[in-house]
C-alpha cells in the first residue's frame, strides 16, 4: 500500500506512572515519527501526546496495538494515505 501520513493522539491517565512505558513503545517506532507534541493537563495527572508519522498503515496499527495494552491509555488516529 505504501507510506502515508498519520496522526496518533495518545491520552495518558496517571501520566507519572504510565509515561515511561508509553515512551518505551513510542521509541520503538522513532524512525517513522516525524513530529511529536505533548502537553500535560492543568492538574498534571493526564498527558496528551500527538505523533505525526510517515509510515505504512500496518506500522501505525502496530504502534496503536502496543499502546492499547497499557492500562489508562486512550488512542485516536487519523490517516492521510495520499499525501506521501
Amino acid at each position: 500500500m505504501g507510506k502515508g501520513l498519520s496522526l496518533v493522539s495518545i491520552l495518558v491517565d496517571e501520566r507519572g506512572e504510565r509515561a515511561p512505558r508509553v515512551q518505551e513503545v513510542v521509541t520503538e517506532f522513532g524512525s517513522e515519527i516525524i513530529g511529536r507534541f505533548g502537553v500535560p493537563s492543568p492538574s498534571k495527572e493526564k498527558g496528551l501526546i500527538t505523533l505525526a508519522m510517515e509510515a505504512e498503515r500496518a506500522r501505525v496499527d502496530q504502534l496503536v496495538g502496543k499502546l492499547k495494552t497499557i492500562e489508562g491509555v486512550e488512542i485516536a488516529t487519523a490517516h492521510f494515505n495520499n499525501m506521501v
